[in-house]
């Protein structure tokens, strides 16, 4: 068996929320122990530092931490992307003191971090094809993102395989950044996967009774990361006015994150402390429960590669209003599914919110979507040595 080296910032359990881990989750869930892990760990049992073998999901893998952290999301003093960059370097000799040749990152700071590592065969994925420096949370990031970006795109030589979770405006986009670095030819447009086993339509009645929503209620949904880039203000002020003309309405922030006590000291200032619930990090099970009790799945991000959050809604059936983004226009079909909104204003905003609320959707098709075609998808475009 070929085995596959993961290189990602994560604990691959539940720490930190997003799509990054999403995605290593659905590797995981495919590949299974063929994948090798470096990472991060939460865990005081594990060693840092060592190779060491890690129980995820019940089978044990072959593991590397590069640091330990709690759980606890918040802003840190040194940013994770240049920690994991240093890190990586530091620990060079130990991670290569095992072979590999068949390499994934999904990480822009990991690139260039493993440039010298010598492996042949790298497998790149954009989860999103914007300079993360350019919108850093750190005021100092915008200032480094030009230089970063230089070192990142000439990092490419070393790539086998590029994909790219976005859509063709954003590619193209990414593609005049790189200054001829990349090519278009070279890039497989490869959509972002969910579970469609847990991620499916079921009885909104059921989902209902199990959390104690009353069928009285018009209920609001977003889910994902708590940080400003995803829009929260934008869609607490949307709500506002929404729940001024739908006085029996609810909205639900399923997630965690470093802006958890910003959003609710805003909740708090807007006076919805009894409309608007944080429910803290969920399991995706548990997501699928309150997806599948919802009326309407709003996102009011300024930014996205292929949003999971998006795509587990849609996979359960329930219409969805966004802001506009990468790939909003390649998974929602208008007056359909939902609509975009791509002036962010937040009464147009809400009166969309109000059509989707009519939509009913009869039948969802999520085979593009289903990680039951991500390992086949993947070595198509991606042969291991």
């Amino acid at each position: 068996m070929k085995k596959i080296l993961l290189i990602d910032f994560c604990n691959y359990i539940d720490y930190p929320i997003g799509g990054y881990l999403t995605f290593s989750q659905n590797l995981i869930s495919v590949f299974e122990d063929q994948l090798v892990l470096i990472g991060i760990t939460t865990d005081k049992n594990d060693p840092v530092g060592v190779w060491c073998k890690k129980n995820i999901n019940g089978k044990m893998y072959d593991f590397f931490a590069l640091a330990r952290y709690n759980n606890r999301s918040k802003k840190r003093l040194i940013p994770d992307r240049l920690k994991s960059y240093f890190l990586l370097q530091f620990y060079k000799k130990k991670i290569l003191a095992r072979t590999f040749q068949n390499v994934i990152i999904q990480r822009q700071e990991i690139l260039p971090a493993v440039k010298g590592f010598g492996f042949r065969n790298i497998c790149y994925r954009f989860p999103g094809i914007e300079n993360p420096l350019s919108i850093s949370k750190y005021w100092m990031g915008s200032y480094f993102a030009s230089f970063f970006e230089r070192i990142f795109f000439s990092s490419f030589k070393t790539v086998a395989t590029i994909l790219a979770s976005a859509d063709e405006q954003a590619i193209n986009e990414m593609i005049v950044r790189s200054k001829g670095k990349i090519r278009r030819t070279s890039i497989i447009k490869f959509p972002t996967r969910i579970d469609t086993r847990i991620f499916r339509p079921t009885n909104k009645q059921d989902a209902r009774n199990s959390l104690k929503i009353s069928t009285q209620k018009t209920v609001i949904m977003t889910t994902g990361r708590l940080t400003l880039l995803k829009g929260w203000k934008f869609m607490i002020d949307s709500f506002s006015l929404f729940e001024k003309k739908n006085p029996n309405s609810i909205f639900y922030f399923v997630g965690a994150g470093e802006d958890f006590q910003k959003i609710k000291d805003y909740i708090s200032l807007k006076c919805l402390d009894q409309k608007i619930i944080l429910t803290g990090q969920k399991s995706a099970s548990e997501i699928s429960v309150f997806l599948n009790a919802s009326d309407l799945f709003i996102m009011g991000s300024y930014k996205e590669g292929w949003p999971t959050s998006l795509i587990e809604a849609v996979g359960c059936g329930i219409p969805v209003c966004v802001t506009k983004f990468s790939a909003a226009k390649e998974i929602i079909t208008e007056g359909v599914n939902g609509y975009i909104d791509e002036t962010r204003d937040i009464k147009k905003f809400t009166d969309l919110m109000l059509k989707a609320l009519k939509l009913q959707i009869k039948k969802v098709e999520m085979s593009d979507y289903s990680i039951s075609t991500l390992k086949d998808n993947l070595l198509d475009n991606w042969p291991l040595v």
